[in-house]
């Protein structure tokens, strides 16, 4: 304790300045990390509420496309209804032996006619070549 006591005026002084510019270097720490933890929390805020829409996002596609595969569904058990009803009708209104077979022959047919093969191409396809290398 007499150590302290026996300190100059010009040892004050120069404790004194350390103490004032340690509290500046330390002011000016925080507050450069303090609006970095703040911009991290709001990014980590903003991270967290993408994640949120994301995922409903997700979801709402999700249900979306297993309603869809559904109403697909019920559509195409509709047509094959139909199909069969128009079937069982053209028998019933058209006795005539050529026209029953007719109706289911067509179905067949329409099968086959939709494969696409290289002698068969899809029908969005222009005959023969149409690009830059036609002859």
């Amino acid at each position: 304790m007499q150590n302290i006591q026996n300190w100059s005026n010009e040892m004050w002084l120069i404790a004194g300045i350390g103490l004032f510019v340690g509290f500046i270097l330390a002011y000016l720490f925080i507050s450069l990390t303090k609006g970095s933890v703040k911009k991290q929390t709001e990014t980590a805020k903003e991270l967290t509420q993408a994640k949120q829409e994301l995922e409903s996002q997700k979801q709402l596609l999700e249900k979306h496309f297993a309603e869809s595969a559904d109403l697909f569904k019920t559509l195409a058990q509709d047509y094959q209804k139909i199909y069969r009803h128009l079937a069982k009708s053209s028998e019933q209104l058209l006795p005539d032996a050529n026209n029953k077979s007719l109706f289911l022959q067509s179905f067949m047919n329409s099968e086959k006619s939709t494969a696409i093969t290289p002698e068969n191409p899809p029908k969005d396809y222009k005959e023969g070549s149409s690009g830059l290398l036609k002859n």
